[in-house]
């Protein structure tokens, strides 16, 4: 501990000196009472430290306390807990054998180590020592080395220990993450790395939506391991009754052939199909034999136009997002090559219309006529003095002609559709929009959906809008450059979900046609067995004001007759319900409240698909795991080397304690100690006094 002032320390010698002085005059020139030579020294003594210390305040001094703080290095223990770790022929040994002999191993770390242990899956998650579930119906490793990465960055992180068997379908390429890791990945090698026999679904590719009367294909891919020269019969079930079947004769030991087949979708609505393998002897499961597929069938197709002032890449990847749907039908063209008339479409998507070389007017004027949805995509090439005319619910004046980089950020506020947690998670990781540099005025009924990041601060410019005016819908894209989205959607999850999901559900709001209801629920109509069932509710008065003065209450019934009773919870001035997970089923929901002397009901239905990622590949990837640790200078075991894994982390000099120092300012004067050295000197002084007869 040091003692700090701004002033010169010599001035506390004046400090000690006006203690002396005022002791002096106190004392020696004060003859009154006799206290003696030894007493009158020590209350001299006393009353000129004392005041010397309260005049050494005058100086402001402060004390600065350098503390050693040691933290213990942290041990981070991932353990998958997928399905596929017990789907296997040693599903009994992970059941019972394995969580003994993993919880041995952390116990063994618990004196000198931090042990953290997570759970990895469907996503990563703390746990403790006794979650043992294997319950997770899909597994995704990229973002537990991300949250590492972030939430342990600056923590004595000595390693991390991930047991898994390596197979993931969830999230990107785990090996993408690991470029930012700054600590060693040890691995230990679960389920089997060798090939077993087994007949299984590899996979099962059909449109997700169609029109009703329409033929649609599916493909079914199949394959088998180690059953050379024997006959399996696929069948496929709408219900109960069998629509397809055939044999397939196996003619090597590593199998994989790809059925195909056509079905006319008949009735509107969610059509569940179920695939069924016939079981094989020898087969180390059957579970990968049976998976359902749905196809959402839609009895009318709206038609969307996307009209372009120049070529440009964000159409392509629209048209490419909107074409996975048979809901919409699209016509692509120039300004040029419009015809001038507008009145079948439900949609028009204009990309940096108008334009400063085209002002489109005739083409704004049959917008105005059909009154029809409009999605404004500006970019650099927009003429904003024009579109600001045009009440899209945005305007924009610009201050000079510059560009910001604009990255998306999701408005929680937003309740025009749900948007889900994958893609919310997403984000962060996707490249700016190239938007205008200015002021940004939003209209009082237009809703944000994503803000603009700039720079990494959070503004309140729109980067997507919606505006409804008297039932006319109208979207904003503030930027251009959002193919780049799929891109990077691409690069982290191995697929386009989150862009497709984005684009179309800007479309499906904006095509919709208006419910002009005063009581609205919004869902999905088909979940994962994994998913979260959110349902989103509106009410509104006779103003089409939205209130939420009452309660809203929602029955979902499954397939068998077993009801589950809910309550929306109110949020802001709509009502929003999560009720989690929900079996594999098909459910129906009733969803009912009352204003006033009115009861309003809405009913609908939607489906929980059972998952079998899981089951469809049970052969371990110890390669993944194993360039996981090289290329994080770890190291990688085999699920039965566990013991050899303590005595190496043990044994590493680089998995330490250390020690941080911190500094420590505070005011002299707050200290409590200082103050009671002063008040025991005075009392000291006063108590010799008295006890000579003094006052």
């Amino acid at each position: 501990m040091a003692i700090l002032t701004e002033y010169s320390i010599w001035l506390s010698l004046l400090c000690i000196l006006i203690g002396v002085l005022f002791s002096f005059l106190l004392y020696y020139k004060n003859k009154d009472i006799d206290f003696g030579k030894r007493n009158l020294k020590i209350l001299m003594a006393l009353r000129g430290l004392s005041i010397a210390l309260i005049a050494f305040l005058l100086l402001a001094p402060l004390t600065k306390m350098t503390l050693k703080k040691s933290e213990k290095p942290i041990l981070l223990f991932a353990l998958d807990q997928s399905e596929s770790i017990i789907s296997g022929a040693d599903s009994l040994y992970y059941k019972n054998e394995f969580p003994k002999q993993y919880k041995s191993l952390i116990t063994q770390f618990g004196d000198k180590y931090d042990v953290i242990l997570y759970s990895i899956g469907d996503n990563s998650r703390k746990v403790d020592e006794n979650s043992f579930e294997f319950s997770d119906k899909s597994t995704q490793i990229s973002d537990l080395f991300e949250e590492m990465n972030t939430i342990y960055s600056n923590r004595n992180v000595g390693a991390v220990v991930l047991a898994s068997d390596g197979i993931i379908n969830k999230g990107s390429n785990p090996i993408y993450s690991l470029k930012q890791s700054k600590f060693p990945v040890y691995t230990i090698g679960m389920g089997n790395p060798d090939i077993q026999t087994d007949l299984f679904i590899a996979g099962i590719t059909h449109n997700a939506q169609t029109f009703k009367g329409n033929i649609f294909p599916v493909e079914i891919k199949v394959a088998a391991n180690k059953l050379k020269g024997k006959t399996a019969q696929l069948s496929i079930f709408q219900g109960n009754n069998e629509v397809f079947s055939t044999n397939i004769a196996i003619a090597n030991n590593q199998f994989f052939t790809t059925i195909k087949t056509n079905f006319e979708a008949k009735s509107k609505g969610m059509l569940k199909y179920r695939v069924v393998l016939s079981q094989l002897d020898g087969e180390i499961t059957y579970k990968n034999n049976t998976s359902p597929f749905y196809i959402e069938v839609v009895d009318e197709r709206e038609k969307i136009a996307i009209i372009y002032n120049a070529p440009h890449p964000d159409i392509a990847a629209i048209k490419s997002a909107l074409e996975l749907s048979d809901k919409y039908q699209l016509d692509v063209m120039s300004i040029d090559e419009f015809k001038g008339s507008l009145n079948s479409y439900s949609l028009v998507i204009l990309h940096q219309l108008p334009s400063l070389q085209n002002s489109a007017q005739n083409l704004m004027n049959e917008i105005q006529k059909t009154k029809a949805s409009v999605l404004y995509i500006l970019g650099p090439k927009s003429n904003l003095s024009i579109f600001n005319t045009l009440k899209s619910g945005v305007s924009i004046v610009k201050n000079k002609d510059l560009t910001n980089e604009s990255l998306p950020s999701f408005n929680n506020n937003f309740i025009s559709f749900t948007f889900s947690e994958e893609a919310k998670q997403l984000l962060p990781k996707l490249p700016p929009l190239i938007t205008q540099f200015g002021d940004y005025n939003v209209s009082v009924g237009a809703n944000v959906f994503f803000y603009q990041k700039i720079g990494g601060v959070a503004t309140n410019y729109p980067l997507i809008v919606f505006n409804d005016q008297l039932g006319l819908k109208s979207g904003v894209i503030t930027g251009s450059g959002i193919w780049q989205w799929k891109l990077y959607d691409h690069l982290y999850t191995d697929n386009c979900d989150v862009f497709n999901e984005i684009i179309n559900k800007i479309a499906l709001y904006l095509s919709a046609k208006g419910d002009k209801s005063l009581f609205r629920v919004n869902s999905k109509n088909l979940y994962n067995e994994n998913d979260q069932i959110n349902f989103n509710a509106e009410l509104y008065n006779e103003s089409y004001e939205l209130i939420n003065n009452s309660d809203v209450n929602m029955v979902i019934q499954s397939s068998s007759g077993k009801k589950y009773p809910y309550q929306f919870s109110k949020n802001n001035n709509s009502y929003q319900l999560n009720i989690g997970e929900l079996p594999p089923d098909d459910y129906t929901w009733i969803a009912s409240t009352q204003f006033g002397s009115k009861t309003y009901n809405k009913s609908g239905a939607f489906s929980v698909r059972q998952m079998m990622v899981e089951n469809q590949n049970l052969k371990a990837n110890y390669q993944l795991l194993n360039t996981i640790s090289v290329q994080t200078k770890g190291k990688f075991y085999n699920v039965k080397e566990m013991s050899k894994l303590e005595n190496d982390l043990k044994s590493n000099e680089n998995i330490k304690s250390i020690a941080t120092y911190h500094k420590n300012y505070n005011m002299l004067l707050n200290s409590i100690i200082y103050f009671l050295v002063i008040v025991l000197l005075l009392g000291c002084e006063w108590f010799i006094r008295k006890w000579n007869g003094g006052y």
